[in-house]
């Protein structure tokens, strides 16, 4: 499996950051509705399940010999079968599950990418971020009602949604920055 380069991870990871912050901040109004169709949005359960889902099944098949590799293939009809049974029966908050197991798989990335780069202090910002995405991607991932809930909590005020977008664009510029630093 190809790992981007440090720089490389960090500036996509600044402006995905970047350009889910932007709307949040300058249309709030605009952002809501789409805030709180999210948890129970079909389409997007569907791409990110597919994608994650993928993605999982791909990192199986390049599983090596001391990595349960004698199992594969059984590994790969058991998680195919539980990707597909969720895409046809677990309706409910599926797209954040679905987002979680894509932020889980894209922070493993990022990790890999950061690995033995200790000569870049730098690279920490990144590595700070990933880990909170990931606590968030673990706790949305295992009990994903509580999104509808934080969601709910979000745009009982247009200030709040602003101020998670500025969150969102800060962190994307401070990855910037330490994408330059590097």
């Amino acid at each position: 499996m190809m790992i981007p380069s440090l720089f490389t991870f960090t500036l996509l990871a600044a402006l995905v950051l970047v350009l889910v912050g932007i709307p949040m901040l300058s249309i709030p109004g605009k952002a809501e509705p789409l805030l709180r169709a999210f948890p129970r949005h079909r389409m997007t359960a569907l791409v990110t399940m597919l994608l994650g889902g993928g993605w999982f099944l791909w990192k199986i098949s390049q599983l090596g010999q001391s990595d349960f590799g004698d199992y594969k293939l059984l590994l790969m009809i058991l998680f195919g079968a539980t990707l597909i049974g969720s895409l046809v029966y677990v309706k409910d908050f599926l797209a954040v599950r679905g987002v979680a197991i894509l932020v889980l798989l894209t922070a493993n990335t990022g990790l890999k990418a950061a690995f033995g780069h200790y000569e870049i202090p730098e690279r920490l910002i990144l590595v700070s971020f990933l880990y909170i995405f990931i606590i968030a991607a673990l706790f949305y991932g295992v009990a994903p009602y509580h999104m509808r809930d934080t969601v709910n909590w979000l745009c009982r005020s247009l200030t709040r949604i602003r101020v998670l977008g500025l969150v969102f664009s800060l962190m994307g510029a401070a990855l910037c920055l330490s994408a330059i630093a590097y």
